[in-house]
């Protein structure tokens, strides 16, 4: 993985029965050649409800009712940002899991087949259900214009998410994930859940509800 330390930004909301995680980094603009690839990633980490993530945190350890991620595309960088709601007990054991999907997407547990040809599928089959609606075919002309794309975007973009290989999402795992710089934002019960967010071993900084560094600042483990 890329060299850095990830970084815990801790907001305290005292008896919160959840803690709120979202983890991050920016990420590749709207107009990089890896933008179909980096899509079709996120798909199988956590862009739909069998991706990684969700499975996971969701289906196999419970610890949340939904748990995904996302990119929001920008015309400079943009945003990669995975996290849900997790049980306050719990929430130790939910920033690590998913601080692990984000190391293993791009180490130890690369894309399969498998995950590879169903995302594919997926996003195909998904293309329709885009334009059901004038406001949906409203949306779909505004990325048009706001990202300057070519009349034939649409006509073209099955062709495109089709021509990409698994070695290529496997690529783009390993050089855009980018987890030795996420930066990880908990909402939740300071008293209860600093304890376990310490033994990560992670940096913890102390930030208000506008996301300003308090002035009891930094303690690093």
């Amino acid at each position: 993985s890329p060299a850095g330390t990830a970084t815990i930004f801790l907001a305290d909301k005292p008896g919160a029965a959840q803690s709120i995680v979202r983890a991050g980094h920016l990420t590749i603009p709207r107009h990089d050649p890896d933008y179909y690839t980096l899509n079709l990633l996120n798909y199988i980490f956590g862009g739909q409800f069998s991706a990684r993530l969700n499975m996971n945190l969701r289906q196999d350890k419970g610890y949340s009712y939904g748990y995904t991620s996302s990119i929001e595309w920008c015309a400079g960088p943009s945003a990669l940002i995975a996290g849900g709601g997790v049980d306050t007990a719990v929430t130790r054991e939910a920033v690590a899991e998913t601080l692990k999907e984000f190391a293993d997407i791009g180490g130890a547990r690369p894309v399969t087949s498998e995950e590879f040809d169903a995302a594919r599928d997926g996003i195909l089959r998904a293309l329709p259900s885009q334009f059901e609606t004038q406001s949906q075919v409203l949306q779909q002309l505004t990325r048009l214009v706001l990202f300057d794309l070519p009349d034939d975007y649409f006509s073209r973009y099955a062709a495109n998410i089709e021509a990409i290989s698994l070695d290529n999402v496997r690529r783009v795992a390993v050089e855009r994930i980018d987890n030795g710089h996420l930066k990880i934002l908990v909402v939740g019960d300071r008293s209860v859940i600093e304890p376990g967010l310490r033994e990560l071993g992670l940096p913890i900084v102390m930030v208000d509800y506008e996301g300003n560094e308090l002035p009891q600042g930094r303690s690093d483990r």
